[in-house]
């Protein structure tokens, strides 16, 4: 019995040492400083400058991806893994045909079938595009939304795939772009008018871009 108690005594005395081993230096500054007492007044002007430092550091710079990646949050945040590959590699695969633009695509954890660009060439593509998408419908997504870029004919800080009633000639304007993107690249532009009619499908008629969507499609058909 003894011999238990001696060995539990050691183990609790190694829990106790590992536990204040971190405060170990404070319990040491406490002593010389009680032991000094006019050593107190000394550290006063350093404690002083020292939060006078601390305060004086500027908070770091709210960047534009900061931003927009705090705008994701309301879209599910965003996700890595295949799907982020899948979008890196179908951007280079029309980087040598986007005037120079360089995108930073995002996938986004949303099951809409949506996409939205920022004038800085950050790109968000939903979960639920992609996977609705054909490899050359992805690639329509990202032609569209590079033509807005390219174009520069987005007065909002954001152009939506879907787009908007009162910018309709905007939106226009992109597939047109967009199309032309996808034929320099070998992409048959039909891509982009199957994109187009899977997003309208997923789109109800009560929507506000639901009549939008339609006439695009249109535009693509008798193209």
């Amino acid at each position: 019995m003894k011999k238990r108690w001696c060995c539990l005594k050691i183990r609790l005395m190694h829990i106790f040492q590992a536990k204040i081993a971190p405060y170990k230096r404070y319990f040491h500054l406490a002593c010389f400083l009680h032991l000094n007492p006019s050593m107190r007044l000394c550290l006063i002007p350093i404690f002083c400058i020292a939060l006078i430092l601390g305060g004086c550091q500027a908070p770091g710079p709210v960047t534009e991806t900061t931003i927009h990646r705090s705008w994701a949050t309301q879209y599910g945040g965003i996700l890595r893994g295949p799907r982020q590959y899948r979008l890196s590699q179908t951007c280079k695969r029309l980087a040598a045909r986007l005037n120079g633009l360089h995108l930073k695509p995002y996938v986004l954890n949303s099951t809409e079938l949506a996409a939205y660009s920022w004038p800085n060439g950050e790109l968000f593509v939903t979960q639920g595009l992609m996977d609705a998408t054909a490899p050359d419908e992805l690639a329509a997504v990202i032609a569209h939304e590079a033509g807005h870029l390219i174009a520069q004919n987005t007065p909002q800080p954001t152009a939506m795939l879907r787009g908007q009633k009162h910018r309709s000639g905007a939106e226009i304007r992109a597939d047109q772009l967009g199309c032309r993107i996808l034929e320099d690249c070998g992409i048959s532009p039909i891509a982009m008018l199957r994109m187009l009619q899977k997003v309208q499908q997923a789109t109800a008629p009560k929507d506000p871009s639901y009549g939008l969507l339609c006439d695009r499609v249109k535009l693509l058909e008798d193209h």
